[in-house]
């Protein structure tokens, strides 16, 4: 996103968790919050942690810092039927109290910035990829951990650098106090990605794999900006990590 941002053209000041304190306070165009846990099974098995990392942070940011615009990046398990296309356009609506601790407080995250901001974006990913992420299935085969997603799983993919190219070029077209799905077009058969990394030893997780499967309506994003293909992202990051 810092990469994005500054062949943007904007000044970036960078800010992880040590940086915060001494920039409260400062004022800033833009402010993106990609922080909060990226952990969905750690969600589940300590929601308190999860409550503090997804919510309470990005809440705490709200009023840690004067801003002209702010973007927060949340998640496509805010929706009841994330496996359902028809039931995952933006306007559809959430039931809460049905979701895991790691949906709910992601969308309540996402409630309080549309509460408190007068401009904002609120950005929906679904499964990412690229370089310097330390977490996901992607992290986890080419680094040799438990992969705690099972083959029969089905999700869209998108690097990180499509999703900075697309933020800036809403910002770009002005699109300003919006909901939208930003995630690879199509949704991918896991097993076809476990086959581009043969040459990886991921740990399996046994019986703690979770099937995921996610059918994603991003119509909405497309209609300001083309989104990539899953497939092509994935092939694109193996190339970067496996060479080739």
């Amino acid at each position: 996103m810092t990469a994005a941002a500054r062949d943007a053209g904007w000044d970036v000041t960078p800010a992880g968790r040590a940086d915060l304190e001494p920039l409260a306070g400062s004022h800033f165009d833009l402010v993106i919050n990609a922080n909060g846990n990226a952990s969905r099974f750690r969600a589940e098995q300590d929601p308190l942690f999860d409550f503090e990392a997804s919510f309470v942070s990005v809440y705490r940011s709200l009023f840690d810092f004067r801003y002209d615009r702010y973007v927060y990046l949340s998640t496509v398990d805010v929706y009841n039927r994330p496996d359902q296309r028809g039931s995952t356009s933006e306007e559809t609506p959430i039931d809460p109290l049905s979701l895991g601790a790691y949906g709910f407080h992601k969308h309540q995250a996402e409630l309080a910035v549309m509460r408190t901001c007068p401009h904002y974006l609120v950005l929906r990913l679904g499964q990412m990829v690229g370089q310097g992420l330390k977490k996901g299935p992607l992290y986890d085969i080419t680094n040799n951990k438990p992969l705690w997603i099972d083959p029969g799983s089905c999700m869209p993919f998108m690097n990180t650098v499509s999703v900075g190219a697309v933020l800036f070029q809403l910002l770009e077209a002005g699109i300003d106090r919006e909901v939208l799905n930003v995630c690879g077009r199509t949704s991918i058969d896991f097993e076809r990605v476990l086959e581009l990394f043969t040459a990886c030893s991921p740990q399996s997780a046994g019986d703690g794999a979770a099937v995921q499967r996610y059918d994603v309506a991003t119509e909405k994003v497309e209609q300001y900006c083309p989104l990539p293909d899953s497939w092509d992202e994935i092939e694109s990051f193996a190339r970067e990590v496996l060479g080739g």
